[in-house]
């Protein structure tokens, strides 16, 4: 029970250190990371979803963050090796 408090506080303090937000779904839906500290040396990551009426918030501790970026890597080297093996369409 306390996590879900823990993640509702990360989502809504702290201070917005840096942003990068993606446009997806042909600009109907906003992803947006961003680095964030609670206190000096606490940072941590949010992933939010922002679409109409929509919002979803995922607040990831530093180590969630890493693992999830080493795993966004491994996809993108596995897209574009499925990419490069793909037969040319004419």
């Amino acid at each position: 029970m306390f996590e879900i408090f823990r993640a509702v506080k990360m989502t809504l303090t702290g201070t917005v250190l840096r942003q990068i937000d993606i446009q997806i779904l042909e600009g109907r839906c906003l992803l947006s990371l961003r680095l964030k500290r609670e206190k000096p040396g606490s940072h941590y990551v949010v992933l939010a979803g922002l679409a109409s009426g929509n919002y979803q918030y995922y607040p990831m501790k530093r180590d969630e963050f890493i693992e999830f970026a080493t795993n966004v890597a491994q996809m993108k080297a596995a897209l574009q090796q499925e990419e490069a093996h793909e037969p040319l369409r004419l």
